[in-house]
């Protein structure tokens, strides 16, 4: 039975639009080249979501190739109309499937590339994903995992922050950090894993690792009115990148440790008006920031 029109997918709650802005084409072209991503006859798209990430790789493979998207949301793999209308009349075969990516129902040697998008930060043991990414992957084949460090945006400056204290910024990095304690606690996963992809690659014995960084910045400035502007400002209205509508930061904090609580309430009270100023800010056209983020792109052989 599929879920109702109005219940929302993983990936379309947290980022909806603003996902289609992530990646600059000339970036991306180099990094399909080093690759040499025109040769793949089959690829895995493992946690597809909405499918931003295959429709962004489909291009530069075979026009004949096989491409599988799998994901564990009923939303995206029992019907994907949008994905499916991308493939539609193309040279490639797509299908898309259900899968667990700890345990991903393929034979061995399988797939001549397999790849993510943030996907490792939401599991509790990426490991074994990147695992079984391995085993599904031909011999020679290429792993392409990507993946952030979410924290760094707690130092990234803007219009509004650039003369905060030191204890100021000191506390939003508090807050973050114990966040993403609390989601490891839980077993919901790193929000900043990309730091720590290429010795977990090493573990596994891939060989020839890679290690690139994303160009794109979407830069914030008066009078936000470009494609990706928009798409972010809408994301900001509409609620945080990383916060659910069923999952609050008290419980992150909860799971980190009771000796967090004092401060969750403290940071609360203290800073309780933050958003309204940005958004304040954002309507009288006052607010600019670079918009730089930290997006790692791991590839290696098998």
């Amino acid at each position: 039975m599929s879920k109702k029109n109005s219940d929302k997918g993983h990936s379309e709650e947290f980022f909806g639009d603003y996902r289609d802005f992530w990646w600059n084409k000339p970036f991306l072209d180099l990094t399909a080249e080093r690759l040499k991503l025109h040769t793949v006859s089959s690829m895995l798209d493992v946690g597809c979501g909405k499918g931003h990430w295959t429709r962004i790789m489909a291009p530069y493979l075979r026009e004949d190739a096989e491409i599988t998207a799998v994901d564990n949301d009923q939303k995206w793999h029992f019907q994907n109309p949008e994905l499916e209308h991308y493939f539609s009349g193309k040279a490639q075969n797509f299908n898309l499937m259900k899968a667990d990516a700890q345990k991903l129902p393929f034979p061995d040697n399988s797939f001549d590339f397999v790849s993510c998008q943030t996907v490792l930060i939401h599991l509790p043991e990426p490991e074994k994903a990147i695992r079984e990414m391995k085993r599904v992957l031909k011999s020679n084949g290429t792993l392409l995992c990507v993946e952030p460090n979410n924290i760094i945006q707690s130092l990234t400056k803007t219009s509004l922050t650039k003369n905060d204290s030191i204890e100021d910024t000191l506390d939003h990095i508090k807050y973050r950090l114990i966040i993403e304690k609390g989601k490891r606690k839980m077993g919901q996963g790193d929000n900043s894993l990309g730091d720590l992809l290429p010795g977990m690659f090493a573990m596994e014995e891939l060989k020839n690792i890679e290690v690139r960084l994303s160009d794109k910045a979407i830069a914030m400035y008066p009078p936000y009115d470009n494609e990706e502007q928009v798409a972010t400002l809408k994301q900001w209205l509409e609620g945080s990148s990383w916060k659910s509508n069923t999952q609050k930061d008290i419980d992150f904090f909860s799971a980190a440790g009771e000796q967090y609580m004092p401060f969750y309430f403290e940071y609360q009270e203290k800073y309780n008006s933050r958003d309204s100023h940005i958004m304040g800010a954002l309507q009288r056209e006052q607010y600019h920031a670079a918009g730089g983020s930290l997006m790692y792109l791991v590839s290696a052989r098998k």
